[in-house]
Order: structure tokens, then sequence, then C-alpha cells
């Protein structure tokens, strides 16, 4: 090898490693002499290193493939250029509308240019549809085959090179293969009939059946469509009738070119046309390839059918988000044809037409879940939700998912049930119960019982049932509630079953997953998609999952309502379409075709696939499993490929991965598709994710990586059908493009056995098989197939007894609806309908297991057994009645509810000793309910205790040391097993390793003085949520005590001559008086009470006196008013003959309105019966005196004067008449004489300096003396008479006693009072004016008083108007520009970042959640802050609202420094001064976990090879002299390689406890701070420089760190800088949030109040002063 140099022209890296690739081969000498004239020809060494990777050093195929490149430079160089730069910008720009990747282009428009393609034959490619650059190198290579220009290229071609005799063979080679192309295609034209041809003989193969006409008709539309220009189609709307014809699909076709940009490819219109043509007896299902172009598929079907059957259709997809983005993107394209389409995914309600506007649609794309539930609001609970929509067509995607895989999903709408709460006491008492017996339980299930005498065995259940029944009658009595008794007896034998299933057989990460507190199901069989945590197992399974991980436990459920997928399906009859990428086997169809009558088609794929099932491999061991696993990966990564690891369970994903992390394997994991991963892939890269990888996920791979031979699967275990396994291995070799796929699986983890009991053990199995198929060379994965597929049958019939119980419950749910609906409106009586809907759910609960019987249903609706008497307070309640409510009392005679309601309506009735005594016995019943929950609750803890205790003890490591073993065979001795490094990790335990990590730390903590006050950093307890959970509900009981109490001394203090009782209702869940409400779990824990009370509000008792009804006191005055005025016209206006009654309604009218005020003043109410009697009479006596003739004469003036009055604007003058204030009493003024002006002036002014002088005074004492000395002084002044001195006393005696001795009650009380004092002697002194010259002054005054209203004072109040919207607007733009400046201020956000990622990142949720509240927030805020403060004051004054400088210097100076004082108080706490630093420090603990786990996961290996070292060993011994040195030589290796790893395990721990001595805290600060002065770091804090891990390998390399820490803080850097970004905006912003509320509530919206109320006084002031 020596001499051979690489291309002068290289760069240094690229010659080191040519020379480092090449040293693989063993080249001879004349080898290496050829290469050394080859690599000349390449300017760069890429090429030549890729040809020598692939050919796996193999000399004949890498000289292929480098004689075939020189060749291509060749002619490239030779040929002349066809293209300019223009021409191929112009390209490129072409290319940009179908490809999406700019890369791809770029490489493309390079290959285009270097192989010299024709314009011609790229012209006709750029026509058609392609989505990548291989569909366009693809399409070039059809079209230059039959093309002419490539005859004249290739005859060019043979003139320029036939000098060379390799360059004339190559052109004989690809003229010969063109002549054969050509021979039978003669032109274009015939290429696309052949290639239809190939399509439908393909066709014919998958389907057993051909089409002649659709073939030709597909023929003539695709020729149509490339003469389009010439023919000139105007083909504007789709044929009339249903039937499919040439129209419509040409029509089809140009709209989706006009919206897409190309033609549907005829594979896609052929499975429109076989959908659409389906058998009108039958629905269709067709299997279509994954990366076939579905969405457009399905959007064309859906098109047809709206257009063409002109029906609705609904497009059911696998998931909301699929939904959402297809109804979204796609609606352009539907508008093309008039179509209408939405999604109803979350829909919102239309309150006027009470339904979902998407409803309003012809096609509606959505999830099962969505339309299920909506078809229950609409039919079930009469909502209208769906409006007058017709049911048409369904076309589902994912078919075999809904179908078959989500059978048995049912969708509900969930409604609380009332007295189901104290049930999870039997569950907790269950659940401990199995806890305390775990220590004494066998293998199979028995508990083992040992007295003095006797060891006894009991089945575990019997067991538990048996101490169940005796908490039940000893204890549990008094806490469960009457009417459940019934429902404990038949389910709590399914409760102790799924307590037991949920302790022993569901796993974390396999079953379920534990997500922020909530249990979310895993469908790891069948899809891996994870559920949302609105999925819930039933009858207490779930509740026992809680329990397990010590979660806050829900209340059961009963299922009332609901609709199974089978169902939905079904409901569409043969209107039922569907597409799928996998239909299964012939058991799978079969199941579908008899369950929903439907055929099937199979269509072929766009491109050949190109997909290579690699042999399988299954291993007996888990250690074997996962080395495979790695070897695997690795081949694949020295071949530069990717990798995608298909696992059955979280679990497997964590452990592979572990196990790869070993070998430097990074890899990306994948096991909830709420996860972004990215859908495009490269080289090198390593996917571990569950089954939901295997289903519906699109992987795109680059060039690179397709010229290494694609994406590799792996699927680590066997799935329960061969559909699963397609769906998996579909991944790969998608349209055409390169990939392999391959089973690497654990036998025992992976066999099948289904219904068959003679199987034990793995030889069981393996002998099994060996007889029925009478095989003897098998590999273990025939096996494992094998029993797979046998056991399909049995897992078919499962699915269809499953549906058929289905059907039989959704159809006795019918029958319920019926019979409820017509005994119960549920529009008017919901809570009665709810009571037989729980009737309908218990007979649901006890029989769903032996079979429902429709037969059955009307008995159980009429039983009173087990009635539910919650459901009376509700009907009571919602009906305003209290019979309900005491039926439901005598029902349930310890029921606080019901007595508390009672109470409540009884106060109403205004029975008020019964209302007491019922709030009474309320109360001592709560207050007896809180007892027995602390009770409960302290008992629980006790049994947690012992349960913690069996658990801490039974705590242990396995000890790795064994015996030295020594075996003689044939005097050959075997070496003694190394042990000393294993034993090396004995004393090192999981919780040592723990306590060298700081976990969550409690920093927060708020104090009574409001400061926020750090701890020291110490490890927090895990928090226990069932104690959380009984204070929570606790609370609710102290809110209804409180409550009653309230009450009860409001009706104590209850005068019922001058005071009247409201009742009103308030929410349990009031805000504070700061207007916060309380923590999220808080609520939900009272929420829980409140629904299980029932007890959905609170009663709320005001006494209010017995209302003053100004509208009497001002319909008396009016009346007053009106009989004076007439009175007055008729005196003056008449010859005397109505004199009589002109007088009577002048002192009449007078009365009325002295009457009027002096109530209003004293508070009387107007005897309108009294009244009405004496104006009779009064009358009367007027009408006799004055005799028919003044009556009629009285009655012509009277309708006269009233005309004239109105003309000199007596509704004007009415409208002035003033309310009884300070300013009404100035106003009110134009009724008075000077004379009589500075009469009243001088009262008003005595006891105005009597209001000002008794502000300070403390006792009545003070407050009479002060009085009597000021009206002394006015008296002697003479301002006042000692007469009025003696009335207004008065008012200052009257006012002490209605103020019953309160000085602050005084002050009010004697203020109201004086106003109306002054406005009765106002109207003592019109009532001694002569009436005649009354009409003249009246007139007069009123004619002045208009002309000021409306000259001087209206066009200030337009001015003023118009400030008041200008001065608004004003303080809007004030609002923006401010909170502009608080988003922007770069520090203040940072700090507010960090704490946000502190608080979320590394405190307690719970006590974060409870410490930083709105209220408590705000408060803080406001200790710094005061809007009515003289200095916020000074700056509002100078403050331009509309000029953003000063804005910006008054955030500066008042707003900004009480924000910075309270964020710098927190973050003086946690002393993080960057972002980085805490993601940093979290990263760091994931991979310290991760590099822990990898150590323990070592630890367990050697332990298990140990195991295998010694059962091998005891093998060997007893072989005797038939052992073989083989044997003995294969052992002492595999000792030799496990001493060996024990060494290197040896080293990590070492390495491992150097880590644990480093204070990673302090060298996380430091790490930052340097990076921060090098300027890595930039000021926001969450972006980087370029070069920021240039530099922190640099800084790693110079410091003196072992290999795992570098690579811990490597990794966790890496990790860092790719999710800091991204925090910023997924951060739950749990201080952010509030502060920022509270900028805009207590700083902003106190400034703008202070800034308005001061800008508009001064306007006030202005028209005031005019008035005046």
């Amino acid at each position: 090898m020596q001499g051979l140099q690489g291309n002068k022209n290289w760069s240094a890296e690229e010659q080191e490693s040519f020379q480092l690739i090449i040293n693989s081969f063993d080249l001879n000498q004349d080898q290496t002499q050829i290469l050394q004239q080859q690599i000349q020809n390449f300017k760069n060494a890429e090429k030549i290193i890729d040809y020598l990777l692939d050919c796996d050093s193999n000399w004949n195929k890498f000289q292929e493939k480098i004689q075939k490149e020189i060749q291509n430079q060749i002619r490239s160089q030779q040929i002349e250029p066809q293209w300019n730069e223009e021409q191929l910008g112009q390209l490129e720009n072409k290319l940009l509308k179908q490809i999406k990747s700019k890369k791809e282009i770029k490489q493309l428009v390079q290959y285009i240019q270097s192989a010299n393609l024709d314009k011609e034959v790229i012209n006709e490619v750029l026509d058609c549809e392609f989505e990548s650059s291989d569909d366009f190198l693809q399409l070039i290579t059809i079209f230059e085959q039959s093309n002419t220009m490539t005859k004249i290229h290739t005859q060019k071609r043979q003139q320029e090179f036939v000098q060379d005799r390799n360059e004339r063979d190559i052109w004989q080679n690809e003229q010969n293969i063109l002549n054969q192309v050509n021979k039978g295609n003669n032109n274009e034209k015939e290429l696309e009939n052949q290639q239809m041809q190939d399509l439908f003989t393909e066709f014919y193969s998958l389907n057993r059946r051909s089409n002649q006409q659709i073939q030709i008709l597909l023929q003539n539309l695709y020729n149509s469509l490339k003469n389009q220009q010439q023919n000139n189609i105007n083909v504007t709307d789709f044929k009339v009738s249903a039937q499919l014809e040439y129209e419509d699909l040409l029509h089809l076709c140009v709209k989706v070119k006009q919206q897409f940009k190309y033609y549907p490819r005829p594979v896609q219109l052929l499975s429109v046309i076989e959908l659409y043509n389906h058998n009108t007896n039958k629905g269709r299902l067709a299997q279509i390839y994954t990366g076939e172009g579905k969405t457009l598929i399905v959007a064309m079907l859906a098109i047809l059918i709206c257009k063409k059957k002109r029906v609705n259709v609904d497009i059911v997809t696998s998931s909301p988000v699929l939904a959402i983005r297809d109804a979204q993107e796609l609606a352009q394209f539907y508008q093309l044809f008039q179509v209408s389409v939405s999604h109803n995914i979350n829909g919102q309600l239309n309150q006027k037409q009470k339904m979902y506007p998407c409803y309003n649609n012809q096609v509606i794309y959505g999830d099962p879940h969505s339309f299920q539930a909506d078809i229950l609001r609409h039919e079930y609970s009469e909502l209208g939700t769906m409006g007058n929509r017709q049911q048409g067509y369904v076309i589902i995607d994912e078919v075999d998912s809904m179908l078959i895989d989500g059978n048995s999903n049912k969708t509900l709408l969930s409604s609380p049930i009332p007295g189901m709460l104290d049930l999870t006491k039997v569950l907790r008492l269950i659940w401990d119960e199995i806890c305390k017996v775990e220590p004494n339980l066998l293998t199979n299930k028995k508990v083992w019982i040992r007295d003095k005498d006797n060891n006894l065995t009991v089945d575990l259940e019997e067991y538990i049932l048996s101490t169940l029944d005796i908490q039940l009658k000893e204890t549990l009595l008094n806490y469960i509630p009457k009417f459940r008794l019934n429902y404990i007896n038949f389910i709590k034998k399914k409760w102790i079953q799924n307590a037991i299933n949920a302790k022993f057989h569901l796993h974390e990460n396999k079953h379920y997953k534990v997500d922020n507190n909530n249990i979310r199901i895993i469908d790891y069989q069948n899809t891996g998609v994870v559920h949302k945590d609105n999925m819930q197992w039933e009858k207490g399974l779930h509740q026992f999952i809680q329990l397990k991980h010590n979660l806050p436990i829900t209340p059961l459920r009963i299922s009332t309502n609901y609709i199974s997928n089978v169902s939905f399906f079904k409901r569409y009859n043969t209107n039922l379409l569907g597409l799928t990428g996998t239909l299964g086997s012939q058991v799978t169809q079969k199941l579908l075709s008899k369950q929903y009558n439907v055929d099937f088609i199979f269509m072929p794929p766009y491109k050949k696939r190109l997909l290579k099932e690699e042999t399988g491999i299954a291993t007996l061991s888990e250690q074997e499993w996962l080395d495979e696993i790695l070897k695997a990966v690795q081949q694949q990564m020295n071949k530069r490929r990717a990798v995608l690891i298909i696992n059955q369970t979280i679990n497997d994903v964590n452990r592979i991965q572990s196990h790869l992390m070993r070998y430097n394997l990074n890899s990306i994991k994948y096991v909830d598709d709420s996860q972004n991963i990215s859908k495009e892939i490269g080289p090198r890269t390593i996917i571990i994710a569950t089954n939901l990888a295997g289903r519906g996920t699109d992987l795109s791979i680059n060039q690179e990586l397709e010229r290494n031979g694609g994406l590799h699967v792996i699927m680590s275990f066997l799935p329960r059908n061969i559909r699963i396994q397609l769906q998996g291995f579909g991944r790969s070799g998608r349209q055409g493009k390169q990939g392999t796929a391959q089973l690497i699986v654990n036998f025992q983890q992976s066999l099948y056995i289904g219904t068959i009991n003679d199987i034990k053990t793995i030889q069981d199995a393996i002998n099994y098989y060996k007889i029925l198929t009478n095989k003897q060379n098998y590999q273990l994965l025939d096996v494992l197939i094998y029993f797979r597929d046998l056991n399909e049958e049995d897992y078919s019939n499962e699915i269809e007894q499953e549906m058929a119980k289905l059907l039989n419950e959704d159809k006795c749910f019918q029958r319920f609806c019926q019979i409820a609906k017509s005994k119960v409106k549920i529009q008017e009586n919901r809570a009665g309908f709810q009571a037989l809907e729980e009737k309908w759910g218990l007979y649901l609960e006890e029989f769903q297991d032996v079979g429902l019987n429709v037969n059955h249903i009307e008995q159980q609706l009429d039983s009173d057994e087990g009635q539910n008497p919650r459901y009376l307070i509700l009907q009571g309640l919602e009906q305003d009645d209290i019979k309900p409510i005491k039926k439901a009392a005598e029902l349930q005679i310890n029921d606080p509810q019901a007595q508390y309601y009672k109470g409540l309506y009884e106060i109403k009735q205004k029975d008020f000793q019964s209302g007491i005594k019922s709030l009474r016995q309320a109360r001592s019943m709560i207050l007896s309910k809180m007892d027995d929950e602390k009770g409960f609750a302290t008992a629980s803890k006790l049994n947690r205790v012992q349960v913690d205790q069996f658990q801490n003890n039974n705590r242990s490591m396995p000890n790795m040391q064994m015996q030295e073993i020594q075996v003689d065979v044939q005097s050959q001795i075997l070496p003694q097993l190394d042990f000393t490094a294993s034993t090396e990790l004995e004393n090192i335990s999981v919780i040592q390793f723990g306590d060298s990590r700081v976990v969550q730390q409690d920093h927060f903590d708020l104090e009574i003085d409001h400061q926020f006050k750090g701890k020291d950093q110490k490890l927090v307890t895990k928090f226990d949520n069932f104690d959380l959970k009984v204070d929570n509900q606790l609370k609710v009981y102290a809110k209804v005590i409180s409550n009653i109490d309230d009450i009860i001394n409001t009706l104590q203090n209850f005068n019922q001559n001058d005071e009247e009782l409201e009742l009103t209702w308030q929410s349990v869940l009031e805000k504070d008086e700061n207007g916060n409400v309380e923590s999220e779990q808080t609520v939900k824990d009272q929420e829980e009470v409140m629904q299980d009370g029932p007890l959905p509000k609170l009663g709320k008792i005001t006494k209010v006196k017995k209302e003053r009804k100004w509208w009497e006191y001002g319909a008396m005055f009016i009346i007053g008013l009106g009989q004076f005025i007439v009175g007055c016209a008729i005196c003056a206006s008449t010859c005397g003959l109505a004199l009589p009654i002109g007088r009577t309604l002048i002192q009449e009218g007078f009365s009325d309105m002295i009457y009027s005020v002096t109530a209003a003043w004293k508070g009387i109410d107007i005897n309108w019966g009294e009244w009405g009697k004496n104006k009779v009479i009064n009358v009367a006596t007027s009408l006799a005196l004055a005799g028919p003739a003044g009556i009629e004469e009285a009655l012509k003036l009277g309708g006269s004067a009233w005309k004239s009055l109105e003309k000199i604007g007596i509704k004007q003058f009415l409208k002035q008449i003033p309310a009884v204030t300070a300013e009404g009493l100035k106003k009110a003024g134009f009724w008075l004489t000077d004379i009589e002006k500075i009469y009243i002036q001088g009262q008003y002014d005595t006891m105005q300096q009597v209001s000002q002088a008794t502000q300070s005074a403390t006792n009545n004492n003070q407050i009479l003396n002060i009085a009597q000395q000021i009206m002394q002084q006015q008296v002697d002044k003479g301002v006042i008479t000692s007469e009025t001195a003696t009335d207004l006393f008065g008012i200052v005696d009257q006012s002490l006693q209605d103020s019953v001795g309160n000085p602050n009650t005084f002050k009010n009380m004697f203020c109201q009072m004086a106003q109306n004092f002054i406005r009765l002697q106002m109207a003592k002194s019109k009532s001694e004016q002569d009436p005649s010259q009354f009409k003249d002054d009246l007139i007069s005054i009123c004619s002045r008083e208009g002309n000021k209203k409306y000259n001087n004072v209206q066009k200030d109040i337009e001015q003023y108007n118009q400030y008041k919207k200008a001065l608004n607007n004003e303080l809007d733009f004030f609002t923006k520009n401010i909170l502009n400046c608080y988003q922007t201020d770069q520090e203040l956000q940072k700090i507010l970042f960090i704490l946000d990622l502190y608080y979320e990142k590394l405190c307690d949720p719970l006590k974060v959640s409870n410490a930083i509240q709105n209220y408590k927030v705000q408060e803080i805020i406001t200790q710094n802050f005061n809007p009515q403060s003289k200095f916020v004051q000074q700056k509002c004054q100078s403050l331009q609202l509309t000029n953003p400088q000063s804005v910006n210097l008054f955030y500066q100076t008042v707003i900004r420094p009480p924000i910075y004082k309270f964020c710098i108080g927190l973050k003086d706490n946690n002393q993080y001064t960057e972002p980085l630093e805490i993601q940093f420090y979290l990263e760091y603990q994931n991979q310290y976990e991760a590099q822990f786990q990898l150590i323990k996961q070592n630890k367990q290996d050697l332990d298990q090879k140990q195991a295998q070292l010694k059962q091998q060993q005891e093998y060997i011994q007893s072989l005797g002299n038939n052992q073989t040195q083989n044997q003995v030589n294969q052992y002492n290796q595999l000792v030799d390689d496990f001493n060996n790893e024990c060494k290197l395990y040896e080293q990590k721990t070492k390495q491992f406890k150097q880590i644990q001595e480093i204070n990673n805290q302090q060298l996380i600060k430091e790490i930052v701070a340097y990076m921060k002065n090098k300027k890595m770091i930039n000021n926001n804090g969450i972006t980087f420089s370029q070069s920021f891990l240039q530099e922190f390998n640099k800084y790693l390399n110079n410091q003196n760190y072992n290999p795992i820490i570098k690579q811990i803080l490597l990794q966790a850097m890496q990790n860092s800088i790719n999710q800091i970004s991204n925090l910023k905006t997924q951060s739950k912003q749990i201080l952010t949030s509030k502060l920022q509320l509270a900028l805009e509530v207590e700083m902003i919206e106190g400034i703008k109040k202070q800034i308005f109320e001061s800008r508009m006084l001064a306007a006030d002031k202005n028209i005031i002063n005019k008035i005046d």
C-alpha cells in the first residue's frame, strides 16, 4: 500500500480520511497503480470515500462505480452545454412549485447542468406531477427512452467518443437498451398506454377482476389532459346524473391541476372511481399503500359524492389534529366546486340557532369522538347540536384502526352522579388491604396465614372480600350513603379484581403513562397511542392505578349514555367507504365484511415498492435481544443509514435507548403524539419509538440517505397480527424508495399461545410446532409466527364477540332513551331525567358482563329500589320548589344538603323558626361529616405507614457474589471466576446515588407579611395527595358552616316591622375580595364535593329596610304638581263657576307635594288606599259646590290649560325637578324668591356647619354639644330663628336615634335628612304663594331656565362628550404603549423568564400554585405602588398620553421601579443569573440519571451473565466424560469476557464516584459564567453565539475531567441549547402571567382611573360654573 498518494487538490482532512479507509483494502501493486491514476480525476475525495464505504472492501464492485463516474465526467466535459445561467434560474423557480426542499432543488439543478440534459425532455417532465427529486429523475428516464431527441444525442456521443474503445462499448450498451425500449414503444403515447395497461394488469392480479371500460376511459382522459391546450377543454361542472362519466373526471382533473399544479395520478383516479362505484347493497374498503396521496383521494371522492349523489359526507380521521389540518388546507380546493367544508373539533354553539355552525356544511372532517359526542348532544340531550343536517356518506381514513383496533372504544357525555364520592373510601380500603397482605402473598396469588398451630393459604380475592365485608359492617356504614349499599354489594367483587389487576398486572410505561398527575392509557397492543386523560378505565380500575402512584383519586363514574365505534359506523349502512394501508389477513377481512357489510379493493402502488425484508431474529433472553438490536443498529450506522426501532412499550424504548447509549449511540425517543419530531431524516439517525411510529408517521429521507440504502426498520416485538407488522414495515421503502425491515424479537415476550393450555415452557411451544408442522429445520421466529397466525382466528372471534356485546348494549341504550323520554321531558325536568339515567347506569354496571336484556329496562326504571334522593334536591332547585327537597330530607334523614336547602326555602316562605331549625340540623350533620372525613383520613394514613414500612424493609440490591467453582475435565482445569470487580458495587445503593442529586427544591414561601423568602436547600419529601385532597374537600363543608352561621345571625337580628329578607344565591367557589380564585387542583377537589352533594350553590339571606319606593314619592309629587297647575289655570281663566274646583285642586296639589317630600324624608310608606279615599271625598265636595256648569267649564279650561302649559315648556320644567342631593337643592333655587332663598340658605349653612364640625366626633355627647353650640351661634347672628334651631336640633337627634349610636352612620344619616329637610322647606315656601301670581312666575321661570339650558350649556355638553371619547382613546393608546415598554424591557423579561423556569422546573408545583396566586402578587405590588400618591399624581399631570417618549419616561419612573423591586426580591432567593443555568442543571441531572441507569443496568447484566455462567458450568460438570474440549474452551472464553466486562464496569464505577464528589451546581455556575464572559450568551439569555458549542468543546478539552463527566456535560449542553429557545414560548409563565395581570389591573387601570377622573373633573366644573 505504500506509495499510494491522494490527489494534491484534496484538503488535508480529505487526505487523512482517504488514507484511513483505504488501509482496510488489501490492494496488490497493480491495483494500487490503477487507483493512483483514477483518483487524479476527482476534484474532491467525497465520492471516492463514499464508493469505498459502500463496496465493503470489494475491489470489483468499487471499480464498477469509479469507472462509471469517470466516464460520466468525460461525457459532461465533451457534450456542448445546453443551459445558461438565466435558464437555470427559471428552471429552479419552476421546480420550487412542486418540490419543497430547496436543498434538493439545488442538487437537481446542478445535476441537470452537469449531465447537460435535454431542455425538451425537462420541459415535458415539468408538466407532470412529482414531489421529490427522485420522482423527477424517474420521469426524465421515461421521457428520454421514448423521445427522439435521445437518439440524436446518442448519435452525437457515438461520433465524439468512437475513438475510445471503452466509450464505444458503453455507447453500444446504451444503444441496445434504447432500441429494446423503442421497439415496443414507438412514441410517448404508446408508452403511456403501456403504463396504463400495467396498472390494470396489476389491479387484476390483486382483485381478480378487470374493467376494460374504465381502462379505456382513463386512457382517453389522460390523452385529453395532455393535449388540453390543443383541444381547448371547456367543462365547467359535473353532469347531473349520479353515474360517473368522462366529463366528470375531466372536470375534476382540471380543477386539481388548477389548485395543486399537477394532475391526479391514474392510480388515484382509479381509487376514486372504485370507491364511488361501490355496490349499492354494500360499503367498500380500499387498501391503498402509504404515501399514495390518500388525502387527495378522500377529497376528490367527497366532492363527487356531494355533487353527483347530492348527499352530505362525513370524513372520519384518526386524530383531531389531522381533521383540523385537512379541513383548513383543503378548503380552497372544495370551494372550486362550490362544496362547503369544515371540521367539528371543539365545536362552538351558535346561540341563535342552538347548533354548531360546522353542521351547515356539506363535508365535515372529524375524529370518531367528535362525531359521536355531537350525536349524543343532538339526539340524546336534545340540544339541537347538528341542526337539520341529514346523514349521508362516511369516508374513514385508517379503517383498521377504527373498525378493528378501536372497535370497543366508546364516547360518552360525562356528568357527575351525586353520592359517589364516599365510595372512594371503599376503594382505598381495598387497596390498602392488598398492600398490607403483600408480604404474605405466594406466587399463586394465595395469602399465607400463620397462627399458633396451623399454616393456611387463602385465595387473595376471597381474603380481601371477607376483610372488606367486616369493614363494611363495623366501620364503613357510617361513611356510605344507605342508597349506595346495594351498588357496593354487586360491584365489590369487580373492584377487588380490578385492584389486583392494577397492583400486579398493569405496569407503568406499558399499559399506561403517568403524566402531570394524570393517568393516560396506552394502546400498546395495537396503535401505541397514548390517549388523553379524558379516557379512563371503568369500575374502579382507573382509581386503583391512581392509588398505586399516590395521585389525586377521582370519583367513580357510572356510564349512562354512550355510542361505540361499532354502532356509530353501522349508522351509515351501505354508505360506508374507507381507506387503509393494510387490510390485514383473510381473517380480518372476513370479520370486517361480516360486521359492516363491505367488500374490498386492493390498489397497486404508484411506484414499485423496493422494501426488502431481512431475515428475522428471535432470541431466548433479554440480553441477547438487546445485543442483536445493537448489532443491527451498528451495522446500519457503518453504512451511514438511518434506523427506526418500533417497540411495544415505553419500557422497551427506555431499555433499548439505555443499551445503545452505552456504546455512544444517541437516539431520538418518540412515545407520545404530542411530541414534535422532525419528519425529515438523514444518515445515522436513530429513532426509538412505540408502535405509535408504526402508523401515520411519514418519515421522509434525504438524497444522501437514499443513496446509502434508505431507512432500516426494526420491530423489536412480534405484532399480534400481520396487519400491524406491515404497518410498521411500511415506514420504509415508501414511494419507490429503498428500504429494509427486520424483526428482532424476544421469544418469551412474543409468544402468543392463546387458548392452548398445554404450553408451559418455551420447549413445549417448540415441540408443539414441530408436531403440527412436521418440520425439523426451523428458526425460532418461525415458531412465533406460526402461533401468532394460529391465534389470529381466536383474536378475531374475541373482537366479534365484543362487537356483538357492544351492539346489544347500544340497542338497550336506545330502548332506555325511548322509555325515559316518554316518562320525563329532559328540557323541563333535567334532574328527574338524571335520576332515570342513574337507574339505567346501575343496571348496566350490574349486568354488563353477563349480558343485558332489553325487556328488563322498563322494570328497572320503574323500580324504587336504591333510589337516589339527591336528585330530588336538584329537582327542587331547578323548579324553585320546596316539595321535592322536603321529600329528599325525609328519604335521607342524615343528608345535610337536603336539610340545608329545606331550611333556606322555609325562610323564603317566612317560616323562620322551621328554617332556623333545619339549618341547625344541617350544621350539626356537616360537622359530623367533617369529623368522619378527618377520622377516615387518619386511619388511612396509618394504613399507608404500615405499607410504606414493608416496602422500605424489602428494598435491597442483589448480591453478585457467588462461591468459587472448579470443574475437572480430562486434566483441563477451568479458570476461577473473577468477581472482585463485580462486588465493588455492593455498597452503592440507589438511595446513595439519589442523595448526590438535588431533587425538586422548595425555595418558595409566602409569609404573612407578603415577602418572598428563601429556605435552605433540602430534599423535599413526596407530597401526600390524599391529605391535600381531604383538606380541599373539607373547605367546602367549612364554607357551608360559615354560611349557615351568617344566615342564623341575620335572622336573630331581624326586625319584621321595619325590615324584609331577601334570598339570593351565590357560588360556592366565589372569588375573594381581591378577585382571585383558588388553585386548579383545589377547585377541582371542591367541585367534586359540590357535584356529589349536590351542593351547586349557597344561599344568601340579606336584610333590607322596607323599601322606600322612590317612584311612589315621585309619582305623588307629580300628581300634586299637576293638580296645582290645573287648579291655578282654572282659577285664573274661568268666570268663577269652577272656582271651588280650582281651589280644591290647588290645595290638594300642595298637600300631596308636601306629603310626598315628608314621606321620602322620614322613610314613610305611602298608603295609596287611604290617600285615594281622602282624594275622592275632597274632590267630590268641590264638585258638589261648583255644580254641573262649573264642572263643565273646569273640564274645558283644564284641558286647554294643560295644552297652554305644554306650549310654554311645562314638560321641560317637570324634567328639571332635581333629586334630593346637595347639587340638586342648589339647582332647585329658581323656585324661590330672594327672601326665601336667604331664609333657606341660612338653614342649609347651619346644617352644613354641623355636618363638618361633627366629622371628628367619636361619641353621641360630643355630637349633641357641637350641634347645640353651632345653632346657638347662628341664632345669635340672626341667620336662623330659635324655632328653626329647635327644628334643626330635632333632625340631629333623630339622626342619632336612627344610627343606633354609631358616629360614622350618623354622619351619613344626617346629611341625607338635612337635604330632605331643605327640600321640604322649598315646597312649603311655594304653598303660601298666591295661585294667580304663581302662574305668571311659573311661565317666566320656565322660559328663563329653558333658554339657559339649551343656549348656554348645550354646546359645552357636546364638547364635553367629544373630549371624553378622545380621552378614552388616548388612554387605550397609553395602555398599549406601557405594555409594549414592559414586554420589551429586556432586563426585566430575562429576570421573569428565569423565575418562571425556576418555579416550573425546580419547585413543588402544588406549593408554587398555592403561593403564587393573583391576589397575592397584586397585594405585594400595591404595597410599593399607590396611584393616589402625590408622586404618581404629579407624574400623571405631566404625562402626554400620545407621546411615546413621555409614556416611556413614565414607565421608567413610575411603573418599572415597583415591578423591578418585586422581581429582584424573588430572584435573590434562587441565585440563578441565566436561563441557561436552570436548563443546563436539569439536563445535567437527566444525563446523570441516564449514566446511573446504564451502570445499574450494567450491574444487572453482569448478574444475569454470572447466573448463566454458573448454569453452563453446572451443565459442563454434569456431562462428565462426555464434555468436549471445544465446550471447555468456549466456556473459558466466556469467563474471560465476563472478567473483562467486570474490569470495565469497575473503571466506570470509579469514574462515576468522582462525579458524585463534584458540586454540580457550582460547576454549572462556573461553566455558564465562563461562556457569558466569552460573550457566547446574548443579553436576552435565550440566544447564543454560533460558535457556542465550539467554544464549549474547547473549554472541556482544557479541563481535567474524566470521560463520563465530559460526556454528561457535552450532551447536557447540546440539549440545553436546542431546547432553551423553545422554552420561552412553551413556558407555563407561572409568575409572568400573574405579574402582567397585576400590572394591568392594579397599576395601569389605577393610573387610567386617576387620569380620567382628574381631567374629566376639570371639564365637569367648567359646565357647572356655566349652569350656575
